[in-house]
Protein backbone atom coordinates (compact mmCIF):
# COMPACT_ATOMS: atom_id res chain seq x y z
CA UNK A 1 0.00 0.00 0.00
CA UNK A 2 1.34 3.44 -1.39
CA UNK A 3 0.89 6.13 1.40
CA UNK A 4 -0.20 9.16 0.82
CA UNK A 5 0.71 12.75 2.18
CA UNK A 6 -1.77 15.71 2.27
CA UNK A 7 -0.25 18.44 0.60
CA UNK A 8 -3.00 21.15 0.31
CA UNK A 9 -6.63 20.67 0.96
CA UNK A 10 -8.23 17.76 -0.10
CA UNK A 11 -4.88 16.99 -2.20
CA UNK A 12 -2.55 14.57 -1.76
CA UNK A 13 0.87 12.82 -3.13
CA UNK A 14 3.34 9.93 -2.43
CA UNK A 15 6.27 12.36 -2.55
CA UNK A 16 8.42 11.87 0.40
CA UNK A 17 10.98 14.90 2.11
CA UNK A 18 14.52 14.67 1.28
CA UNK A 19 15.32 13.59 4.92
CA UNK A 20 13.23 9.82 4.59
CA UNK A 21 14.87 9.23 1.34
CA UNK A 22 18.30 9.30 3.18
CA UNK A 23 16.96 7.68 6.08
CA UNK A 24 15.64 4.91 4.26
CA UNK A 25 18.88 4.25 2.61
CA UNK A 26 20.80 4.44 5.48
CA UNK A 27 18.15 1.71 7.31
CA UNK A 28 18.44 -0.31 4.34
CA UNK A 29 22.50 -0.37 3.77
CA UNK A 30 22.52 -1.58 8.08
CA UNK A 31 19.67 -4.22 7.90
CA UNK A 32 21.48 -5.43 4.46
CA UNK A 33 25.05 -5.60 6.21
CA UNK A 34 23.20 -7.30 9.31
CA UNK A 35 22.08 -10.23 6.69
CA UNK A 36 25.55 -10.37 5.09
CA UNK A 37 26.97 -10.76 8.77
CA UNK A 38 24.85 -13.51 9.30
CA UNK A 39 25.98 -15.66 6.00
CA UNK A 40 29.31 -15.17 6.99
CA UNK A 41 28.65 -16.52 10.31
CA UNK A 42 26.89 -19.17 8.88
CA UNK A 43 29.87 -20.06 6.87
CA UNK A 44 32.27 -19.92 9.86
CA UNK A 45 29.75 -22.56 11.75
CA UNK A 46 29.84 -24.76 8.74
CA UNK A 47 33.77 -24.51 8.55
CA UNK A 48 33.58 -25.38 12.10
CA UNK A 49 31.17 -28.42 11.41
CA UNK A 50 28.19 -26.61 13.97
CA UNK A 51 25.24 -27.58 11.90
CA UNK A 52 22.64 -26.21 14.35
CA UNK A 53 24.61 -23.08 14.31
CA UNK A 54 25.02 -22.86 10.33
CA UNK A 55 21.27 -23.49 10.03
CA UNK A 56 20.32 -20.73 12.72
CA UNK A 57 22.22 -18.18 11.09
CA UNK A 58 21.41 -19.02 7.24
CA UNK A 59 17.81 -18.65 7.88
CA UNK A 60 18.36 -15.37 9.78
CA UNK A 61 20.27 -14.49 7.01
CA UNK A 62 17.70 -15.27 4.03
CA UNK A 63 14.99 -13.67 6.19
CA UNK A 64 16.72 -10.56 6.57
CA UNK A 65 17.55 -10.30 2.37
CA UNK A 66 14.13 -10.58 2.16
CA UNK A 67 12.71 -7.84 4.49
CA UNK A 68 15.83 -5.79 2.80
CA UNK A 69 14.33 -6.69 -1.26
CA UNK A 70 10.77 -5.73 0.29
CA UNK A 71 11.67 -2.40 1.59
CA UNK A 72 13.38 -1.67 -1.78
CA UNK A 73 10.40 -2.19 -3.26
CA UNK A 74 8.67 -0.18 -0.75
CA UNK A 75 11.10 2.90 -0.98
CA UNK A 76 10.49 2.60 -4.77
CA UNK A 77 6.97 3.59 -4.69
CA UNK A 78 8.36 7.00 -3.37
CA UNK A 79 10.95 7.39 -5.49
CA UNK A 80 10.30 6.11 -8.99
CA UNK A 81 6.71 7.48 -8.93
CA UNK A 82 4.98 10.60 -9.07
CA UNK A 83 1.15 9.86 -7.86
CA UNK A 84 -1.88 12.64 -6.60
CA UNK A 85 -4.94 12.12 -5.78
CA UNK A 86 -7.04 15.37 -5.30
CA UNK A 87 -10.74 15.80 -4.36
CA UNK A 88 -11.35 19.26 -6.64
CA UNK A 89 -14.14 21.20 -7.47
CA UNK A 90 -15.28 19.66 -10.88
CA UNK A 91 -14.39 15.86 -8.90
CA UNK A 92 -11.80 13.18 -8.20
CA UNK A 93 -8.52 13.77 -10.17
CA UNK A 94 -5.54 11.87 -10.13
CA UNK A 95 -2.11 11.86 -11.90
CA UNK A 96 0.48 9.34 -12.41
CA UNK A 97 3.86 9.51 -13.69
CA UNK A 98 6.48 6.94 -14.03
CA UNK A 99 10.03 9.03 -13.11
CA UNK A 100 12.22 6.72 -15.22
CA UNK A 101 10.49 6.53 -18.59
CA UNK A 102 8.63 9.68 -18.46
CA UNK A 103 5.33 8.07 -19.13
CA UNK A 104 2.20 10.18 -17.84
CA UNK A 105 -1.51 9.33 -17.12
CA UNK A 106 -4.01 11.68 -15.47
CA UNK A 107 -7.68 10.80 -15.40
CA UNK A 108 -10.47 12.75 -13.77
CA UNK A 109 -13.78 11.91 -12.53
CA UNK A 110 -16.60 14.34 -12.79
CA UNK A 111 -19.37 14.52 -9.63
CA UNK A 112 -21.77 14.31 -12.31
CA UNK A 113 -20.48 11.06 -13.19
CA UNK A 114 -20.57 9.44 -10.07
CA UNK A 115 -23.49 7.36 -9.34
CA UNK A 116 -22.80 7.20 -5.46
CA UNK A 117 -20.02 7.13 -3.07
CA UNK A 118 -19.13 3.93 -0.29
CA UNK A 119 -17.47 4.99 2.85
CA UNK A 120 -15.89 1.42 4.25
CA UNK A 121 -13.65 0.27 6.52
CA UNK A 122 -9.86 -0.91 6.46
CA UNK A 123 -6.92 -1.44 9.21
CA UNK A 124 -3.97 -1.06 8.88
CA UNK A 125 -1.42 -2.92 11.42
CA UNK A 126 1.36 -0.91 13.69
CA UNK A 127 3.91 -2.23 15.48
CA UNK A 128 4.26 -1.73 19.49
CA UNK A 129 8.15 -1.87 18.25
CA UNK A 130 8.68 -3.61 21.85
CA UNK A 131 8.68 -7.53 21.28
CA UNK A 132 6.91 -7.89 24.51
CA UNK A 133 3.79 -5.27 23.62
CA UNK A 134 1.86 -6.46 20.74
CA UNK A 135 0.62 -3.57 18.52
CA UNK A 136 -2.56 -2.29 17.28
CA UNK A 137 -4.83 -2.35 14.79
CA UNK A 138 -5.54 1.62 12.89
CA UNK A 139 -9.21 1.74 11.68
CA UNK A 140 -9.13 3.41 8.17
CA UNK A 141 -11.84 4.85 6.03
CA UNK A 142 -12.01 3.32 2.44
CA UNK A 143 -13.57 5.50 0.10
CA UNK A 144 -15.13 3.61 -2.80
CA UNK A 145 -16.55 6.27 -6.15
CA UNK A 146 -19.30 4.10 -8.09
CA UNK A 147 -19.06 6.11 -11.53
CA UNK A 148 -20.12 5.99 -15.28
CA UNK A 149 -18.10 6.73 -18.12
CA UNK A 150 -19.23 8.08 -21.27
CA UNK A 151 -20.01 4.71 -22.67
CA UNK A 152 -22.15 3.80 -19.82
CA UNK A 153 -19.65 1.60 -18.23
CA UNK A 154 -19.77 1.35 -14.24
CA UNK A 155 -16.49 1.40 -12.69
CA UNK A 156 -14.98 1.54 -9.10
CA UNK A 157 -12.41 4.22 -7.86
CA UNK A 158 -10.61 3.92 -4.66
CA UNK A 159 -8.85 6.45 -2.14
CA UNK A 160 -8.14 5.54 1.59
CA UNK A 161 -7.92 8.45 4.12
CA UNK A 162 -6.74 7.56 7.86
CA UNK A 163 -7.62 11.14 9.29
CA UNK A 164 -10.97 11.89 10.63
CA UNK A 165 -11.52 15.35 9.71
CA UNK A 166 -10.01 14.81 5.95
CA UNK A 167 -12.71 12.29 5.77
CA UNK A 168 -15.18 14.80 6.87
CA UNK A 169 -14.11 17.48 4.40
CA UNK A 170 -14.62 14.26 1.46
CA UNK A 171 -17.64 14.08 2.52
CA UNK A 172 -19.32 17.41 2.47
CA UNK A 173 -17.40 17.89 -0.81
CA UNK A 174 -19.73 14.65 -2.36
CA UNK A 175 -22.68 16.24 -0.70
CA UNK A 176 -22.03 19.76 -2.01
CA UNK A 177 -22.39 18.00 -5.58
CA UNK A 178 -25.38 15.73 -4.33
CA UNK A 179 -23.40 12.56 -4.89
CA UNK A 180 -25.29 9.76 -2.25
CA UNK A 181 -23.07 9.06 0.48
CA UNK A 182 -23.55 5.27 2.18
CA UNK A 183 -21.07 4.03 4.96
CA UNK A 184 -20.75 0.39 5.53
CA UNK A 185 -18.66 -0.99 8.77
CA UNK A 186 -16.86 -4.24 6.62
CA UNK A 187 -13.28 -3.97 6.36
CA UNK A 188 -12.43 -4.12 2.68
CA UNK A 189 -8.45 -4.08 3.36
CA UNK A 190 -8.50 -7.19 0.73
CA UNK A 191 -10.90 -5.75 -1.75
CA UNK A 192 -9.10 -4.24 -5.17
CA UNK A 193 -11.35 -1.68 -7.36
CA UNK A 194 -11.83 -4.45 -10.08
CA UNK A 195 -13.23 -6.87 -7.08
CA UNK A 196 -16.19 -4.25 -6.66
CA UNK A 197 -17.50 -5.20 -10.34
CA UNK A 198 -18.92 -8.32 -8.86
CA UNK A 199 -19.11 -7.97 -5.15
CA UNK A 200 -20.13 -4.48 -4.87
CA UNK A 201 -23.30 -5.44 -4.06
CA UNK A 202 -22.75 -7.38 -1.46
CA UNK A 203 -21.74 -5.03 0.87
CA UNK A 204 -24.10 -3.78 3.66
CA UNK A 205 -24.20 -0.20 3.26
CA UNK A 206 -26.56 2.51 4.99
CA UNK A 207 -27.19 5.74 3.80
CA UNK A 208 -24.90 7.88 5.83
CA UNK A 209 -26.85 11.31 7.36
CA UNK A 210 -24.01 12.05 10.27
CA UNK A 211 -20.47 11.91 10.61
CA UNK A 212 -21.31 10.52 13.73
CA UNK A 213 -21.34 7.00 11.68
CA UNK A 214 -17.82 7.27 10.90
CA UNK A 215 -16.47 8.23 14.39
CA UNK A 216 -14.16 4.86 14.38
CA UNK A 217 -12.50 5.99 11.84
CA UNK A 218 -9.03 7.12 13.50
CA UNK A 219 -9.51 5.26 16.55
CA UNK A 220 -7.12 2.11 17.56
CA UNK A 221 -8.13 -1.26 18.23
CA UNK A 222 -5.86 -4.16 19.81
CA UNK A 223 -7.75 -6.82 17.49
CA UNK A 224 -8.55 -6.76 13.40
CA UNK A 225 -11.92 -6.17 12.20
CA UNK A 226 -13.03 -9.42 10.17
CA UNK A 227 -11.96 -9.09 6.95
CA UNK A 228 -15.00 -8.80 4.19
CA UNK A 229 -14.21 -10.92 0.75
CA UNK A 230 -17.09 -11.21 -1.96
CA UNK A 231 -18.29 -14.33 -3.34
CA UNK A 232 -16.43 -13.96 -6.29
CA UNK A 233 -12.97 -13.35 -4.22
CA UNK A 234 -13.26 -16.60 -2.36
CA UNK A 235 -13.63 -18.37 -5.83
CA UNK A 236 -10.63 -16.85 -6.56
CA UNK A 237 -8.59 -17.06 -3.77
CA UNK A 238 -9.87 -20.89 -4.03
CA UNK A 239 -8.45 -20.95 -7.45
CA UNK A 240 -5.31 -19.26 -6.83
CA UNK A 241 -4.37 -21.84 -3.70
CA UNK A 242 -5.29 -24.58 -6.05
CA UNK A 243 -2.56 -23.44 -8.72
CA UNK A 244 0.39 -22.63 -6.06
CA UNK A 245 -0.47 -26.34 -4.71
CA UNK A 246 0.35 -27.84 -8.44
CA UNK A 247 3.17 -25.39 -9.33
CA UNK A 248 5.07 -25.02 -5.54
CA UNK A 249 3.85 -26.97 -2.41
CA UNK A 250 3.28 -30.11 -3.92
CA UNK A 251 6.58 -30.31 -5.64
CA UNK A 252 7.62 -28.62 -2.75
CA UNK A 253 6.64 -31.58 -0.52
CA UNK A 254 7.67 -34.22 -2.83
CA UNK A 255 11.23 -33.14 -2.85
CA UNK A 256 11.41 -32.46 0.95
CA UNK A 257 10.63 -36.68 0.96
CA UNK A 258 12.89 -37.19 -1.61
CA UNK A 259 15.66 -35.60 0.90
CA UNK A 260 14.54 -37.57 3.71
CA UNK A 261 14.61 -40.81 1.84
CA UNK A 262 18.29 -40.06 0.83
CA UNK A 263 19.49 -38.49 4.19
CA UNK A 264 18.14 -41.98 5.67
CA UNK A 265 19.68 -43.77 2.56
CA UNK A 266 23.00 -42.13 2.63
CA UNK A 267 23.59 -40.15 5.63
CA UNK A 268 21.67 -41.22 8.96
CA UNK A 269 23.75 -44.48 8.46
CA UNK A 270 26.80 -42.87 9.27
CA UNK A 271 25.48 -40.89 12.64
CA UNK A 272 26.56 -41.87 16.18
CA UNK A 273 24.03 -43.26 18.29
CA UNK A 274 23.93 -42.70 22.19
CA UNK A 275 21.86 -44.20 24.75
CA UNK A 276 19.55 -45.15 21.37
CA UNK A 277 19.02 -41.86 20.56
CA UNK A 278 21.47 -39.37 18.31
CA UNK A 279 22.92 -37.01 20.22
CA UNK A 280 22.81 -33.17 20.05
CA UNK A 281 26.13 -32.98 18.42
CA UNK A 282 24.72 -35.31 15.19
CA UNK A 283 23.31 -33.67 12.75
CA UNK A 284 19.70 -34.88 14.05
CA UNK A 285 18.77 -31.23 15.67
CA UNK A 286 19.79 -29.23 12.41
CA UNK A 287 17.84 -32.07 10.02
CA UNK A 288 14.32 -32.13 12.63
CA UNK A 289 14.32 -28.12 12.51
CA UNK A 290 14.54 -28.01 8.39
CA UNK A 291 12.20 -30.94 8.46
CA UNK A 292 9.38 -29.31 10.66
CA UNK A 293 9.98 -25.64 8.78
CA UNK A 294 9.71 -27.47 4.99
CA UNK A 295 6.59 -29.31 6.27
CA UNK A 296 4.93 -26.48 7.70
CA UNK A 297 5.61 -24.49 4.52
CA UNK A 298 4.52 -27.34 1.51
CA UNK A 299 1.50 -28.72 3.17
CA UNK A 300 0.79 -24.88 3.89
CA UNK A 301 -0.16 -25.31 7.67
CA UNK A 302 -1.56 -21.48 7.54
CA UNK A 303 -4.64 -22.01 5.73
CA UNK A 304 -7.76 -21.96 7.28
CA UNK A 305 -9.11 -25.17 5.81
CA UNK A 306 -6.59 -27.27 7.04
CA UNK A 307 -7.98 -30.50 8.35
CA UNK A 308 -7.42 -31.39 11.48
CA UNK A 309 -5.25 -34.57 10.95
CA UNK A 310 -3.12 -33.11 8.46
CA UNK A 311 -0.44 -33.53 11.03
CA UNK A 312 -0.41 -36.68 12.05
CA UNK A 313 -0.23 -37.92 8.45
CA UNK A 314 2.78 -35.84 7.67
CA UNK A 315 4.54 -37.75 10.79
CA UNK A 316 3.44 -40.87 8.72
CA UNK A 317 4.68 -40.19 5.83
CA UNK A 318 7.92 -38.56 7.11
CA UNK A 319 8.73 -42.20 9.39
CA UNK A 320 7.79 -43.85 5.97
CA UNK A 321 10.49 -41.70 4.04
CA UNK A 322 12.72 -42.05 6.73
CA UNK A 323 12.43 -46.08 7.15
CA UNK A 324 12.55 -46.44 3.30
CA UNK A 325 15.86 -44.64 3.19
CA UNK A 326 16.95 -47.05 5.90
CA UNK A 327 16.26 -50.61 4.62
CA UNK A 328 17.19 -49.52 0.97
CA UNK A 329 20.71 -48.43 2.39
CA UNK A 330 20.16 -52.27 4.34
CA UNK A 331 20.59 -53.75 1.26
CA UNK A 332 23.94 -53.02 1.21
CA UNK A 333 25.10 -51.77 5.11
CA UNK A 334 24.39 -53.94 8.00
CA UNK A 335 22.21 -51.33 9.98
CA UNK A 336 21.23 -52.41 13.45
CA UNK A 337 17.83 -51.92 14.77
CA UNK A 338 18.81 -49.52 17.25
CA UNK A 339 18.99 -46.94 14.15
CA UNK A 340 15.25 -47.37 13.24
CA UNK A 341 14.35 -46.59 16.97
CA UNK A 342 15.86 -43.78 17.13
CA UNK A 343 15.15 -42.29 14.03
CA UNK A 344 11.27 -42.83 15.59
CA UNK A 345 12.07 -40.86 18.55
CA UNK A 346 13.54 -37.88 15.94
CA UNK A 347 10.06 -38.21 13.84
CA UNK A 348 7.61 -38.28 16.56
CA UNK A 349 9.34 -34.91 17.99
CA UNK A 350 9.23 -32.92 15.14
CA UNK A 351 5.66 -34.50 14.53
CA UNK A 352 5.37 -32.61 18.17
CA UNK A 353 6.52 -29.64 16.99
CA UNK A 354 4.08 -29.79 13.58
CA UNK A 355 0.97 -30.44 16.39
CA UNK A 356 1.93 -27.13 18.21
CA UNK A 357 2.10 -25.29 15.05
CA UNK A 358 -1.10 -26.60 13.84
CA UNK A 359 -2.85 -25.96 17.10
CA UNK A 360 -1.41 -22.49 16.81
CA UNK A 361 -3.47 -21.48 13.64
CA UNK A 362 -6.02 -23.23 14.53
CA UNK A 363 -6.67 -21.39 18.00
CA UNK A 364 -5.74 -18.22 16.44
CA UNK A 365 -8.55 -18.76 13.45
CA UNK A 366 -10.98 -19.78 16.30
CA UNK A 367 -10.05 -16.20 18.53
CA UNK A 368 -11.52 -14.44 14.66
CA UNK A 369 -14.22 -16.07 14.75
CA UNK A 370 -14.87 -15.70 18.35
CA UNK A 371 -14.49 -11.85 17.73
CA UNK A 372 -16.38 -11.95 14.78
CA UNK A 373 -19.62 -13.31 16.24
CA UNK A 374 -19.15 -10.81 19.31
CA UNK A 375 -19.71 -8.02 16.77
Amino acid sequence: MIEMRNKENLKYSNEIPKWAKYAHTIIITVIALIGAGAFVLGGYFIFEKEGLGAVLCIFVGVVIVWATRMMILGSKLHTDFTIISELRNDGYYTYFKNIKSGHEHEHLIPFQRMQEVLIARKTQYVSSGRSNTPGYYVVCAQIIMKWQDEHGNVDYALFGLGSRSDLAKWVHKFWEHHVPVYHTLQNVSEASAQDYAAGYHELDKTLLSSMDALSDIETRQRRNIPIWQSTDMKQHKAQRHAANDRRIFRPLFAGVLLSLFLIAMLWVPYWPIEEEMFPDSSPSPMVCILTVLSIVVSRTYWRRGQKWYIPLVDTLVILTAYFAGLLTAKLWLPIPSIYFEAVLIDVLTAGFFLIIIFLVFKLIYLRDRLEKRSK
